[in-house]
């Protein structure tokens, strides 16, 4: 198979329906949730393999407008990820994991930075912390920056870090990938 093909066939399985944007205006913070409508028969290995394969996920994070990044992912090289390199969150553990990361990696950004404003704190519960507490399965994409940054990667990221999480929801048929990061 080749790379086209391969970019076809995980448009084509793995639909996207949308991205959700929350961006504080005082801060440069910001979460994005891409939103993916996921086949009940494919596995989670194969979901990750489509997702790093998707039009939607070579994004460069780096523009307010979404644009083909051709061979990167946020500030990474797009061929240094793949699915085996994301950690799982075991199912046991996950709301202990996840409010983990909603506290140190979104809530406590405000004691770095600033507060974030009522309405982008509501959007995080809606759009966030709710698909965590639905989640059948959770993964992280580790920091790989020391082996995997491309050229002007650390521009994305800068302060506050770059955390993606792959949200799957079996039951609604849902993959959200959700990134928080700085720019």
């Amino acid at each position: 198979m080749t790379a086209t093909s391969a970019r076809t066939d995980a448009g084509e399985q793995l639909v996207y329906q949308c991205t959700i944007f929350v961006n504080p205006p005082v801060t440069r913070q910001w979460v994005d949730i891409k939103v993916f409508t996921l086949p009940a028969d494919v596995d989670d290995q194969t979901a990750l393999a489509l997702m790093i394969a998707h039009v939607r996920y070579r994004d460069s994070y780096a523009s307010s407008t979404f644009e083909d990044a051709k061979t990167i992912h946020g500030p990474y090289w797009l061929r240094a990820i793949t699915p085996e390199i994301f950690t799982v969150v075991n199912a046991d553990v996950v709301n202990t994991t996840i409010r983990y990361w909603a506290e140190h990696v979104i809530r406590d950004w405000d004691d770095n930075f600033v507060s974030w404003p009522q309405a982008q704190r509501e959007a995080l519960e809606r759009e966030v912390y709710a698909r965590t507490q639905r989640a059948t399965v959770i993964y992280r994409l580790p920091d790989i920056r020391a082996t995997a940054q491309h050229d002007w990667g650390d521009v994305v990221g800068s302060d506050a870090g770059f955390h993606e999480f792959v949200i799957i929801e079996r039951a609604a048929g849902e993959l959200a990938l959700v990134v928080a990061s700085d720019d």
